[in-house]
């Protein structure tokens, strides 16, 4: 089966681009280079795509670390994918692969007796690393689908095979929708006979009552029930143009509940808190714990304001914390976070993103920590400059500045 999924794509790929019918190639080429100490190529990237007989033909070369586990040491070419997407008669089709065409050493970390730790590989190149193929068709307003993904080891990270295998993976999603509700189940196969992954049940913009609608999404796995998430929009209404939409999330053991206002002809503030509901079960509330909260409003394309406070350490399950906690964990215990944009002198819109962290009982001025910000500016309709910088603002810090263009043609 590996073999049959990797000549399929390849052939697809191959035999329908014929070089005496391409008539155009798009794409985009974006490099940065860091300019500080010991100035280096970090990472650069060239997409290619073209359109032959209806079908997308694309291309990404990839360079960066060719030693991963030694990072910032080897820069080199890391990565050669290709894709192709297109319709056969009713049937959607949607394929790609990747070949690793200059990594020596990758890291991937998975969880080993509920600590996550760390697994170094040496691999040789150039290898196969990756394909899938995707179909999908519309039958009497019933949508059908079927994925195919395979991964020679170890290129997929976390493998997703017991330790011991060490052959491919593949992973079978067969989606199925009804509107409001869709169905997605996956089975897995490690060389050993295909197997049950999960479900994943979802029901979109049901109708309540009075103008309220709510999503949800229930999430199981071989070993249960994970999760059952809800999102409700106009929970209600106060005064004044104000109104709030409610998500809130029940896990095995984690409760999440986000409260988002929004303000009419004011842009749109959000209120997200961080937290466990208290109670015996899934239906018993008997208040909240809290472990941080944030605070967002956005205005006009891309303008946002946001604050975030942690106030107590989530816990750590399963080899990991909340994907929410992961910029705490790393940078400190308070943000801001400005965002805003315009019109480039040489159209095109620039953006700009910058954010204070605060470290609570730390050595710096007012207890800052560290700034970090990014902007992209046009400097020709097809040509934009890009900047990143790290300044920190206690002892032990690394200054990064990051330099680089994307050029789209």
């Amino acid at each position: 089966m590996k073999r049959a999924l990797a000549i399929a794509v390849a052939l697809c790929t191959l035999g329908i681009v014929g070089f005496s019918q391409i008539t155009s190639i798009t794409g985009d080429w974006s490099f940065t280079l860091g300019v500080l100490a010991s100035p280096a190529a970090k990472s650069s990237v060239l997409n290619l795509k073209t359109n032959i007989g209806g079908w997308d033909i694309t291309s990404k070369t990839s360079f960066g670390d060719t030693d991963q586990v030694t990072s910032g040491t080897q820069f080199g070419f890391t990565e050669q994918a290709f894709g192709i997407k297109g319709a056969f008669g009713p049937l959607t089709i949607d394929g790609s692969m990747a070949f690793n065409a200059g990594v020596t050493k990758i890291r991937c970390w998975g969880c080993v007796d509920g600590v996550d730790v760390p697994t170094d590989y040496t691999v040789t190149p150039p290898a196969y690393k990756s394909a899938s193929v995707a179909t999908a068709f519309d039958f009497a307003g019933v949508n059908i689908g079927l994925k195919v993904q395979h991964w020679a080891y170890p290129y997929e990270c976390p493998w997703g095979c017991l330790p011991t295998q060490t052959e491919s993976h593949m992973l079978y999603t067969f989606t199925l929708g009804v509107a409001p509700i869709d169905l997605a189940v996956t089975f897995e196969d490690c060389c050993t006979g295909i197997e049950f992954g999960d479900v994943t049940l979802t029901m979109t913009g049901v109708g309540l009552c009075c103008g309220i609608t709510f999503d949800m999404e229930l999430y199981f796995t071989k070993a249960g029930f994970d999760y059952v998430s809800f999102d409700v929009v106009n929970f209600f209404e106060w005064c004044c143009g104000i109104s709030f939409d409610l998500n809130v999330t029940f896990g095995v053991d984690y409760k999440e509940v986000t409260l988002k206002p929004k303000f009419a002809g004011f842009g749109e503030a959000c209120v997200t808190l961080y937290a466990d509901i208290l109670g015996e079960d899934v239906f018993q509330f008997a208040g909240l714990k809290i472990y941080g909260f944030k605070l967002s409003c956005s205005w006009g394309d891309c303008g946002l304001l946001e604050f975030g406070t942690l106030l107590a350490e989530p816990p750590y399950e399963d080899c990991s914390y909340p994907s929410w906690y992961i910029p705490f964990y790393y940078y400190g215990d308070e943000y801001v976070t400005i965002k805003f944009c315009g019109a480039g002198c040489c159209g095109g819109q620039y953006t700009v993103t910058m954010t204070a962290w605060f470290d609570i009982g730390g050595t710096g001025l007012f207890d800052l920590s560290t700034f970090r910000g990014s902007a992209s500016i046009p400097v020709m309709s097809n040509l934009n400059a890009t900047i990143s910088w790290v300044l920190p603002l206690t002892p032990g810090g690394t200054t990064t500045l990051d330099l680089g263009w994307k050029f789209t043609f």
